[in-house]
């Protein structure tokens, strides 16, 4: 009975403490760890959160309850459960085995541009998040998504699985990764930061069937259509080449230059500087006699790329836009342009 009184003064405190955000969650008990003075330690697991660290609650004889604001705590004492209590222990509550993977249930809009993310976990425990960001980083191949909590402030970052049905919990990650993730998060914070609407749109928009169209015309002043079959983007011109044919079975096929920082504007040869017509031909000559190298800088139409939102920022050339994001239209598969 004392343990029921006392989860629901937990709960009431962290209802209160969900004001400041978006709403209340639901709290599971975990576990409770007696110290010597009398006061207990209440582990705790909400309903929009993935299970990486507890809420942590601080009980008094007097069943005063306060709650553990510190990450640094919260961590060690998530970890002190994972490692020295959990061993010992016959049962443990099923959310405690879940894993990492976290099935998509649903992406719902919300006002002002947000998403919720409903997951449902590996031990069947439903979990709501709100989505920060969607950003595909194509040097990586990794398509990462930043979510937040309902009822406090806590942030978590996953990646999209190859099967584009699960998202994953990002643990620790490498020197590398972790640059990119750092790169991502100053941009972000300067609205500078292009987001796929949803994780779904993100996905549609980088399948192999989403080809982008354009409507050229030729010397004899015929139209005809062309796909989009890859980009490259040379990093020594800052200059991306997008690869254009007119059908799978036709060679016919045009090279344009394409603007990712003004609404992915394309341009003829004819329009090319002398340093943008040189770095083609290095391009070609790459793709003829290096196709693994040449195979790491290409991507799709529809993606950015992080290393040249990143120089274009520290060089000025994007400037910030402070608590903004640009919206990627994911949806649009076609681009018509003549010339």
């Amino acid at each position: 009975m004392e343990n029921k009184v006392i989860m629901q003064k937990i709960q009431a405190l962290a209802d209160e403490k969900a004001k400041r955000y978006i709403r209340p969650a639901e709290l599971t008990y975990i576990y409770d760890e007696e110290k010597e003075d009398g006061s207990s330690i209440y582990y705790c697991l909400g309903s929009d959160m993935p299970r990486l660290v507890f809420r942590i609650f601080y009980v008094t004889k007097d069943l005063e309850v306060t709650e553990e604001e510190n990450i640094q705590k919260i961590t060690e004492l998530s970890v002190h459960y994972n490692r020295d209590i959990k061993p010992t222990l016959k049962l443990v509550p099923p959310s405690v085995e879940e894993v990492t993977d976290y099935l998509i249930e649903v992406e719902n809009a919300l006002d002002r541009g947000a998403v919720e993310l409903k997951l449902r976990s590996s031990t069947g425990r439903d979990i709501t998040l709100i989505e920060v960001y969607r950003y595909y980083d194509f040097r990586s191949r990794i398509f990462f998504v930043s979510c937040v909590t309902l009822s406090f402030n806590a942030q978590y970052l996953f990646t999209v699985t190859n099967d584009s049905k699960h998202v994953r919990l990002l643990l620790n990650p490498s020197k590398e990764i972790l640059e990119r993730i750092n790169i991502i998060t100053e941009l972000l914070r300067n609205g500078l930061l292009p987001s796929y609407r949803t994780i779904s749109d993100g996905v549609k928009a980088l399948s192999q069937d989403n080809k982008v169209t354009i409507n050229l015309r030729d010397n004899q002043g015929v139209t005809a259509p062309f796909n989009c079959t890859f980009v490259y983007d040379d990093d020594e011109s800052q200059t991306r080449f997008a690869f254009f044919r007119k059908d799978k079975d036709d060679k016919t096929g045009v090279i344009l230059t394409q603007d990712i920082f003004n609404n992915n504007k394309l341009s003829l040869p004819n329009l090319w500087t002398e340093e943008q017509k040189k770095a083609c031909e290095r391009v070609l000559d790459l793709m003829k006699n290096n196709r693994t190298e040449f195979a790491k800088h290409t991507t799709s139409f529809v993606t950015d790329d992080l290393d040249f939102r990143y120089k274009a920022f520290k060089d000025g050339k994007l400037q910030p836009r402070a608590n903004q994001t640009e919206s990627k239209p994911a949806e649009t598969t076609e681009k018509k342009t003549e010339e």
